[in-house]
């Protein structure tokens, strides 16, 4: 039986911030890298090539870090007042500034800031929504 192990990305999770990360591109890169998910959403592994395809554009490869290996801080999640554990799965984060969303795929991995502007994620409820008007 093989072992996930916990600190590398999932290819599923190198598509997701794939794909959150496209704006983050040179217009003219945004193509070739919606090609290369095209290719995956078919099955094909092109996980290390989305990498590649990201490494030279600075904002795209540190965003890329944060998202799938650093998370910027190390952050917990309060399931309820004075406990705090792991980020669950499936959990979803905002930015209270523009909105830009982030679901986290497995339990535990890095939320990252917003690739726009770099505030820190929250996680979402219903009241976020709102969190602009005040």
């Amino acid at each position: 039986m093989t072992r996930l192990d916990r600190t590398q990305p999932t290819e599923r999770e190198v598509y997701y911030a794939a794909r959150r990360a496209r704006d983050l591109l040179p217009p003219g890169e945004q193509p070739r890298l919606d090609a290369l998910l095209r290719r995956a959403s078919r099955g094909e592994k092109v996980d290390n090539a989305i990498l590649k395809l990201l490494r030279p554009y600075d904002q795209a490869r540190d965003w890329m870090v944060n998202a799938l290996y650093l998370g910027g801080e190390t952050r917990q999640y309060a399931t309820l007042p004075g406990e705090v554990g792991p980020i669950p799965a499936r959990s979803l984060w905002v930015c209270p500034k523009c909105g830009f969303q982030w679901r986290v795929l497995r339990k535990g991995r890095p939320v990252p800031p917003c690739p726009y502007d770099g505030t820190p994620l929250v996680p979402f409820t219903p009241e976020s929504e709102d969190s602009d008007a005040g």
